[in-house]
């Protein structure tokens, strides 16, 4: 009977860090492939023409910033490797939560700055197709919870694959809209 209690010690014992190590390592390798996505995505910013006029020369600019600043919840937050307890849950919930609030933010003020334009920059916008409608689903989606007032011991984790589908939708739809706008043609009669 010793040696059975001993030898589940022992392999309970070599299978945790096995099993942790695992765990770790498929977490490292799904970070390491998110990162190297940031990465194509986000490269360096597209030069801007001198024929745009001085307002869709900064929105250009706050495009390619928008889309640095979309990166951090994604590089923020972090899968836990083992069971948290509650204080941790609700830290990690916590800290999800203030860097979605910080790219919605982001994200709303591009779109103000995209509302106070003047009739002929938003027409030469129409005229390359570009619309505001893909950046507002994150504003209103990718919410960890329903309830906003939320006070419960084990609070719901962030679903980290469903927000990075959306982050990663809305940046490839960002460096789009600076594409098109950086690549416009002049006004001959400008």
């Amino acid at each position: 009977m010793l040696n059975l209690v001993s030898w589940a010690a022992a392999t309970c014992g070599a299978t945790i860090p096995i099993y942790l190590g695992y765990r770790w390592w498929r977490r490292h390798q799904r970070e390491l492939a998110l990162l190297r996505e940031l990465d194509e995505a986000n490269g360096d910013a597209l030069p801007i023409p001198d024929h745009l006029s001085s307002s869709l020369a900064v929105i250009a600019e706050q495009t390619h910033r928008l889309r640095l600043e979309l990166e951090t919840p994604v590089r923020r937050i972090r899968t836990p490797l083992v069971s948290e307890t509650p204080w941790a849950r609700r830290q990690r919930c916590n800290e999800f939560d203030a860097a979605l609030y910080e790219a919605r933010r982001a994200i709303w003020d591009w779109l103000g700055m995209l509302r106070h334009l003047e009739l002929e920059d938003r027409l030469v916008l129409g005229r390359l197709g570009l619309t505001v409608a893909p950046f507002r689903r994150v504003l209103f989606g990718c919410d960890r919870t329903t309830d906003v007032w939320e006070h419960v011991v084990w609070a719901q984790p962030p679903d980290l694959e469903m927000v990075w589908g959306e982050l990663r939708r809305t940046i490839l739809e960002l460096e789009r809209f600076e594409r098109a706008l950086v690549s416009a043609p002049g006004d001959p009669y400008r």
